[in-house]
């Protein structure tokens, strides 16, 4: 008789442990879902054509004297871009164009690039601290290795002046950091930068 009640125990022993073992693989898929595939593109209104009445969800954080807009007249595909225009040497505030993403998010580790289709006017770099550049941040700004990784620039990499036409700019962020719930992505002139700059075809591919 003790014999039988021991099988019986062992038998609800390993049937608890196959539901847990199920249980713990459906979930472990759902969390594989829930992150961002290699290959994944991460912006919105990449081609600026997705409305004829606003550009959504790019937004503008202007500066005085830059002027900041949507061009109809100039574009690499669709029937748009987006353009900051400088107009005094002397400026001393920048001027961007910013999209915030926060969706499912990538893989730690994984890395992340930015490309942009951009065109220049007359562009004059006036100081040191002037350029036209692009970011990539990981929020929150800080974790638990401090700031490095979670932020890439090509503001002092890149210098951008001149005209020129449409002309492929790219810049990637190789370490997506795994605390990550928010990221975001600048377009940006510099303080006394004069002259103007359209981007297009704005992608953040996971690779």
């Amino acid at each position: 008789m003790s014999v039988l009640i021991h099988r019986k125990s062992n038998e609800t022993l390993m049937k608890r442990m196959l539901v847990l073992c199920v249980a713990f693989t459906v979930l472990s898929c759902m969390e594989q879902e829930t992150l961002v595939p290699s290959g994944s593109q991460l912006l919105r209104n990449i081609d600026l054509s997705n409305s004829l009445d606003n550009v959504s969800p790019w937004t503008s954080v202007a500066a005085v004297p830059f002027i900041v807009g949507v061009s109809d007249e100039e574009y690499f595909t669709g029937n748009r871009s987006l353009f900051l225009e400088g107009t005094d040497s002397l400026a001393r505030s920048s001027v961007a164009w910013v999209q915030h993403y926060t969706g499912p998010m990538p893989n730690g580790n994984r890395r992340l690039r930015l490309r942009a289709m951009i065109k220049g006017e007359d562009i004059r770099l006036n100081s040191v601290n002037s350029n036209v550049w692009m970011t990539i941040r990981a929020w929150p700004a800080e974790g638990a290795g401090g700031t490095i990784g979670r932020s890439v620039t090509s503001q002092r990499s890149n210098f951008i002046e001149g005209t020129f036409d449409w002309t492929p700019f790219e810049l990637t962020l190789p370490n997506f950091p795994s605390d990550a719930n928010r990221i975001s992505v600048f377009l940006v002139m510099g303080p006394r930068t004069t002259g103007k700059i359209y981007f297009d075809n704005i992608t953040l591919t996971v690779e």
